[in-house]
């Protein structure tokens, strides 16, 4: 299971990253980030309620001491990641709010150690490096000439990195330590979340975008929901069993950005730079060497066991 699940996060963020062909119909539409947010979480939670009820009801109980890690997984992951990257995108270039997000492996490879007592190998620290750098390349940011950017900015885009961070390491006290089922974390995580989401969400929208064609916009919503929500998370929370949080959150955000340069690519036939597919090469080359390492490692530590 530990060399399936360092897969997870690779899967993950290449979810995440196809969520910008979501995001542009919907905002087309008319929906602001806020909404979109709101109609992807709130689908998470009733297709999961679901899923667990037939599944196992037992997985509804929580132990109240539980809630406040939950709550913390919920706000800082789903809600204050997104508002604090949404307001960076607006104060920064759009490169420069990217590249600062990419940054949360940082935080929790430094936390991690402190925390958790993860080693910081001289293995990650390369790979987080040259994955930040294939993010700075894949961002277009040196091919954009200059910058903008203002302090307020910079600190929200920080901010978005550290939510980022945080909502990972209580995912991994949740599910590595307290061993809480990652249905269950994702659940009331989810429902923690559309709290402060519930007063902002501009409901008319939702319900013009569903009337319109009500069997195809509700198909969409679904799928939305499913690819950049629900899947990805499980996924992300499952991995956080088998691997330490570091690479995992290593992982992840290189997934991401590269998968969403495949999708413009795809999709909408946005052909990257000659740096695009440079950055593309590096994070692909980072993810697989760390991917290798953390394995060798693993099935060094249960011979070692054994």
């Amino acid at each position: 299971m530990r060399r399936i699940a360092i897969i997870f996060p690779i899967i993950a963020g290449a979810c995440w990253g196809c969520c910008g062909v979501f995001v542009r119909v919907l905002e087309a539409f008319g929906f602001n980030n806020v909404t979109i947010t709101f109609s992807r979480i709130a689908l998470v939670v009733v297709m999961l309620g679901i899923v667990i009820f037939f599944y196992d009801k037992s997985l509804f109980r929580v132990d109240k001491r539980h809630l406040p890690l939950l709550a913390l997984i919920g706000l800082s992951g789903y809600f204050f990641l997104n508002y604090c990257y949404n307001v960076s995108i607006t104060s920064l270039s759009m490169s420069l709010a990217t590249i600062l997000l990419c940054t949360a492996p940082v935080f929790v490879i430094i936390i991690s150690s402190i925390l958790f007592s993860e080693r910081i190998t001289l293995v990650r620290v390369i790979c987080m490096l040259a994955a930040l750098l294939g993010c700075i390349l894949l961002s277009g940011v040196i091919e954009s000439g200059g910058l903008q950017w203002s302090l307020f900015g910079i600190l929200m885009g920080v901010g978005s990195a550290l939510c980022n961070a945080v909502s990972v390491l209580a995912m991994n006290e949740a599910s590595d330590v307290r061993k809480l089922h990652p249905l269950t974390v994702q659940f009331y995580g989810s429902i923690f979340a559309l709290i402060p989401m519930f007063f902002f969400a501009d409901y008319s929208i939702m319900g013009s975008f569903i009337i319109q064609r009500p069997l195809t916009s509700t198909l969409f919503l679904i799928a939305h929901a499913l690819v950049a929500a629900l899947l990805p998370n499980l996924l992300f929370n499952v991995a956080l069993n088998y691997v330490d949080s570091s690479v995992v959150s290593i992982l992840a955000s290189g997934a991401e950005p590269a998968s969403a340069i495949l999708f413009g690519l795809l999709v909408y036939h946005e052909v990257p730079t000659i740096l695009g597919f440079i950055g593309i090469i590096i994070v692909v080359i980072a993810m697989i060497v760390l991917s290798k390492s953390d394995a060798s490692q693993n099935e060094r530590s249960i011979e070692g066991v054994q």
